[in-house]
């Protein structure tokens, strides 16, 4: 494809959903399939309520970049590029940024990535941000996202802006076949799910996010309640774990359909027994899915004892601090924190 015109770039919205997700498939497959990687599932249902949530959230953080003269079928230009972004207490956060094969190199990327840092503020032409650690009076603290490995060229975009490469990210996978690997709860604690916590009385809702935005501020130092509740109405089962009639000390999510986290715990040895509770109490269907950073490495050697494998090769965790908060919790996945 070539450009008719010069790119243009506008906020994206709920309706460009569709167009992005084809940028997405078209991009990956490319790299991918240059590394005989397979091509992407067709199903896409998981990763289009995730932009669609992020896109509720942070309206101001999306944006497109079009290709004028290159028309749809319904008369609109072809969206060309995207970039979505998250900011959460201080934190913000590169869910997605892709732009198509034949169009990149040429700054797309790079536009793209000011409009979404800046947000409201991007003016029309020009960089959006002098660097990736002054606020301009945002209150973010923290600037990070979750890459390939295999992506050196755009590894070095998020570095010159401040997102440093700082720590591999494993995708592990299959069935638990040795469950004594996963390590049970002590009979000091206890796991509650979190509908019997949010059931619990009138003021039940407002407790459970108390509990667990406490449990986040002490494991990864930011809240994010917006994301627990999609999590709980995308399907995803969280529990509570706590001393028995006491604090909580930590919180794991399962899925039916295998995907487990986040998971986040206030001391990192935690960790395994968590992912345990996950895995244990969710009727999972299939092989179970989580990812796991390299300093979480209890969790890492329990899931592999366990019978997962190492999917694929790792992603990196680009963060604009030296301090990680990585050995405490495992994320959603690289898109979300």
């Amino acid at each position: 494809m070539r450009s008719a015109g010069p790119i243009a770039y506008r906020q994206g919205c709920l309706a460009d959903v569709p167009a992005c997700l084809a940028v997405w498939r078209e991009a990956v497959d490319d790299y991918q399939g240059r590394l005989n990687e397979p091509p992407l599932p067709e199903e896409v249902g998981p990763i289009r309520r995730h932009l669609a949530h992020m896109i509720t959230t942070d309206p101001d953080r999306f944006w497109v970049a079009e290709v004028p003269g290159r028309d749809t079928a319904d008369g609109t230009p072809r969206v060309a590029g995207f970039a979505l972004a998250t900011v959460r207490d201080g934190l913000w956060y590169l869910a997605m940024l892709f732009v198509l094969p034949e169009l990149q190199g040429r700054g797309v990327g790079a536009a793209l990535l000011d409009r979404a840092q800046a947000g409201r503020d991007a003016p029309p032409g020009g960089p959006a941000v002098p660097g990736p650690d002054d606020p301009l009076g945002s209150g973010i603290r923290t600037w990070g996202m979750a890459t390939d490995t295999a992506q050196p060229i755009s590894n070095g975009l998020y570095a010159r802006r401040g997102m440093v490469p700082r720590l591999p990210i494993w995708r592990l996978a299959g069935e638990p076949h040795r469950w004594g690997a996963v390590p049970t709860l002590p009979a000091s604690l206890e796991a509650v799910a979190f509908d019997a916590i949010a059931a619990n009385g009138r003021d039940g809702p407002r407790r459970l996010a108390g509990i667990v935005d406490e449990i986040d501020r002490e494991a990864i130092g930011i809240t994010h309640q917006a994301d627990h509740e999609y999590l709980r109405r995308d399907g995803r089962a969280g529990f509570l774990v706590r001393e028995r009639g006491g604090r909580g000390l930590g919180y794991a999510y399962g899925s039916p359909v295998g995907r487990v986290g986040p998971v986040a715990a206030i001391e990192p040895d935690l960790l395994p027994a968590l992912l345990g509770v996950a895995i244990r109490q969710t009727p999972i269907l299939g092989t179970v899915g989580v990812w796991v950073p390299s300093s979480a490495d209890a969790a890492v050697r329990a899931l592999l004892d366990a019978g997962l494998r190492f999917d694929r090769f790792p992603g990196l965790i680009c963060w604009s601090r030296p301090e990680l908060p990585f050995a405490r919790y495992l994320p959603i996945n690289l898109a979300m924190v």
